[in-house]
């Protein structure tokens, strides 16, 4: 298992579905490790 979290600034012009396309974007570096590494350790 491994567990992270990533998340952003709210402010009141915020826009829900960018804050959450954001919070995607920070986090897609570690998925993207954990896909790696999960391929190798099936190696």
């Amino acid at each position: 298992n491994c567990f992270f979290s990533v998340g952003g600034g709210i402010v009141h012009d915020s826009d829900e579905e960018d804050e959450y396309q954001e919070t995607l974007h920070k986090a897609r570096t570690l998925f993207d490790l954990m896909e790696r590494l999960e391929k190798n350790h099936e190696r």
